[in-house]
């Protein structure tokens, strides 16, 4: 059975780089993460932890582990983009509250089959796709004394 670590290593030598002590920190450290995170999430892990990761490994990491689809780049909000690790995950989608920052992950058979049908009518073929639905949750909109309301 495949692990993530094999994985990650098969693509830095796909990619023409090294697996170094740090980077198998890093990735250790992002595997502990159950949800949503951001990247100074992971050095203040990694500095409880006491392990070597600096912040400069870690942005040039990021990308290498998207492209990997080891993990997600997503949820950009408030200026701080957030990640998740996709790595043998399900797909899922995100609801995401602009008043809160929750998350909401869900799937819905009907979307996905809507968007492949969207794909294949423009002669896509899609490899993976990112759908966040940004607004209020119920509990900011009671708060706020707000009615929900659509675009």
């Amino acid at each position: 059975m495949q692990t993530i670590l094999s994985d990650f290593t098969k693509h830095l030598k796909a990619e023409g780089l090294r697996l170094t002590k740090e980077r198998v920190h890093l990735l250790e450290t992002i595997c502990s993460f159950k949800g949503h995170f951001i990247a100074d999430d992971i050095l203040f892990a990694i500095k409880s932890r006491r392990k070597s990761g600096s912040r400069a490994t870690l942005y040039r990491l990021l990308p290498v582990l998207v492209k990997a689809s080891l993990i997600q780049q997503s949820l950009l909000y408030d200026g701080q983009t957030k990640y998740e690790v996709t790595w043998n995950k399900a797909h899922h989608d995100h609801l995401i509250c602009s008043s809160c920052s929750m998350v909401i992950e869900f799937k819905h058979n009907t979307i996905e089959i809507l968007q492949r049908e969207i794909a294949n009518k423009y002669g896509f073929i899609l490899d993976r796709h990112v759908m966040e639905l940004v607004g209020r949750c119920k509990d900011c909109r009671r708060k706020n004394d707000v009615s929900p309301r659509l675009c």
